[in-house]
């Protein structure tokens, strides 16, 4: 995006080496500060969902064409082998049971953010710009052995691309998907830690897609969603499970029949989310920033209760793990101390609309749906065999 002026033309590299996050802090050009002053007023019929097709984006989607204000959603996707957009979308809403999507207001469009003007033609690019008053960003990468440089063309330089669409042809709220798995990087030691797959080019990258947002907040209509792990639907309980490194731990918990004792991990189930989403772009002064997770916390005695496992100390549950566990089946997932993640992503306050959580939603009755849909594997050695 040529009309943001940064500081140079790797600033988001120079912003991780020395972990300076003014080092991404932009300057809207004097052409795009002029083109936004001519903008008409911004208006909630049409949404534009990029990663439409995923698990949060096919939720984002039905959500959207149930609001009596919405008249047009658009589902914006890449084809892969025989199966279009709108084939992968109901791929996706078959497997996780998405309910309620009003087919009647859902277009389909094969675009993608990773390309210039997402692959459309230019005279494509320009009706849709021009029609679009609410974008939705759920694309992103979620593979955590690649590098942040590896990440960069695709997932950062795209959210500049989506950012330009945002600023052209009709006035637009730009909502993008972030991860609390930033939060790793605070101290400066943090940004020199070799890559793991906790410390992932993945969390870099959200890092610094964060961090250009947050400054550009006061000049752009945009809400940054810094999001926990994203659980099933409070009605359905299904996600994508064992892809999640979270549910991995516990399924190693569950296998050894212990626990260790510390806070238990921050989430917000899909219907919640969206609904925040959905409910903040309409609202006539967005919040610029979304932190939504369950707003009572719980501790892992809850899950050894739910799991019939013994709650013990770290050192305990590590070296139990160590002994019982296979190492390829250790090696990602207990590789950083869990209890001490938990305790940095679960530190930041909770930001949302009051509405999007209903009472009735408690962590007992949500947890124990979510473990009876995961399927867990026992992938521990008996205790005997391992002595």
């Amino acid at each position: 995006m040529r009309e943001l002026l940064f500081r140079g033309k790797f600033a988001d590299v120079e912003a991780l080496s020395r972990g300076d996050a003014d080092a991404v802090r932009s300057v809207l050009g004097a052409s795009l500060r002029h083109r936004l002053s001519r903008l008409p007023c911004r208006e909630h019929r049409v949404a534009l969902v990029f990663g439409g097709n995923g698990f949060v984006g096919a939720h984002l989607v039905a959500r959207l064409s149930r609001e009596p204000g919405i008249e047009q959603v658009w589902v914006a996707g890449r084809a892969m082998g025989e199966g279009g957009v709108e084939q992968r979308f109901d791929k996706t809403v078959a497997r996780y049971a998405v309910s309620g999507a009003e087919r009647s207001k859902i277009r389909w469009v094969e675009a993608t953010p990773t390309r210039v003007r997402f692959g459309l033609t230019e005279a494509a690019y320009g009706e849709l710009a021009g029609e679009v008053d609410l974008v939705f960003n759920c694309a992103s990468s979620s593979d955590y052995s690649a590098s942040y440089l590896e990440l960069r063309d695709d997932w950062v330089l795209s959210l500049l691309r989506v950012l330009q669409f945002a600023t052209e042809g009709r006035r637009k709220h730009l909502t993008y998907m972030g991860s609390l798995s930033s939060y790793f990087y605070q101290q400066p030691e943090d940004f020199r830690r070799p890559d793991s797959w906790w410390y992932s080019g993945y969390a870099q990258m959200k890092w610094v897609n964060g961090r250009i947002l947050q400054h550009l907040s006061s000049e752009l209509p945009l809400t940054l969603c810094e999001s926990p792990y994203v659980l099933g639907a409070t009605d359905v309980g299904l996600d994508p499970g064992l892809t999640y490194s979270w549910w991995r731990v516990i399924e190693i918990a569950r296998s050894l029949g212990l626990i260790w004792d510390g806070p238990g991990m921050g989430y917000v189930p899909v219907d919640v989310l969206v609904d925040c989403l959905v409910v903040n772009a309409l609202q006539a002064m967005p919040q610029s920033r979304l932190l939504p997770r369950n707003p009572v916390p719980y501790r892992n005695g809850l899950l050894a209760e739910l799991l019939d496992a013994e709650l013990v100390s770290w050192e305990e549950f590590l070296a139990e793990a160590e002994r019982r566990i296979p190492v390829r089946r250790i090696g990602s997932a207990l590789s950083e101390n869990p209890n001490r993640l938990v305790e940095i992503v679960n530190e930041p306050s909770v930001v949302m609309p009051e509405v999007c959580w209903s009472p009735e939603l408690d962590n007992r009755r949500l947890l124990e749906l979510y473990l009876s849909k995961v399927p867990f594997r026992n992938i521990a050695r008996p205790a005997e065999l391992s002595a």
